[in-house]
């Protein structure tokens, strides 16, 4: 589905509609229709794709952000892939886009019933818990990629729940560290905060 048209319509990313049906996230590049990829990133052409969380019934961005994963239908991003999980009521969202390694982007969205959108950048909050929690098994935390795994949550309440992957690339022996990390995520004065961080050790899968 395309939302515009012509240079910087948007492309509706598959599987990310919200249980509404009302919202979609999205991918366009300013300047370029989204029928073609963006450009390779040689020279001054370069353009940023963005992500978007739209209104389907008229297209309308409720917001804007830094991305990386797009798919024309013909090409797709390399090693990049987008999910989203929205919960019962389609007000809270969680974004994870991935690259071959590692997750780049985590981002919980609160959707009002005005369509106003808040963000809040899970990333900045989880991996840094993690990697804290790495550390204190006595391993060197910078050898390893921060990757959420499949299975992420988040109730109406914000309560959100994220499994997440701490591996040592191409490392086939000790290489994994699996962790579900639990927090709540709550409104105030126009603002998203999350607290109650918790990481614990869950069961490793390799």
């Amino acid at each position: 589905m395309i939302c515009g048209q012509g240079p910087g319509a948007a492309r509706v990313v598959d599987g990310t509609t919200s249980p509404s049906k009302r919202l979609a996230f999205a991918w366009r590049v300013p300047g370029r229709p989204p029928t073609e990829p963006p450009p390779d990133g040689k020279g001054d052409s370069l353009l940023i794709v963005e992500s978007l969380l739209i209104r389907l019934s008229d297209g309308a961005v409720l917001s804007s952000a830094k991305g990386q994963y797009w798919r024309t239908g013909d090409a797709m991003a390399n090693h990049i892939d987008e999910d989203v999980v929205w919960s019962p009521n389609s007000r809270l969202a969680i974004e994870a886009q991935d690259s071959k390694w590692s997750t780049d982007i985590v981002r919980l969205y609160a959707i009002g019933t005005d369509d106003k959108a808040l963000v809040l950048d899970l990333q900045k909050i989880i991996e840094p818990a993690v990697r804290a929690r790495v550390r204190q098994l006595g391993k060197n935390d910078r050898f390893y990629t921060f990757s959420v795994e499949d299975g992420p949550s988040v109730d109406d309440g914000g309560l959100v729940r994220v499994p997440v992957l701490m591996q040592v690339p191409k490392q086939v022996e000790h290489c994994c560290l699996n962790f579900e990390v639990t927090l709540q995520v709550s409104q105030k004065n126009g603002a998203l905060s999350a607290g109650n961080v918790s990481v614990r050790r869950s069961r490793t899968k390799s």
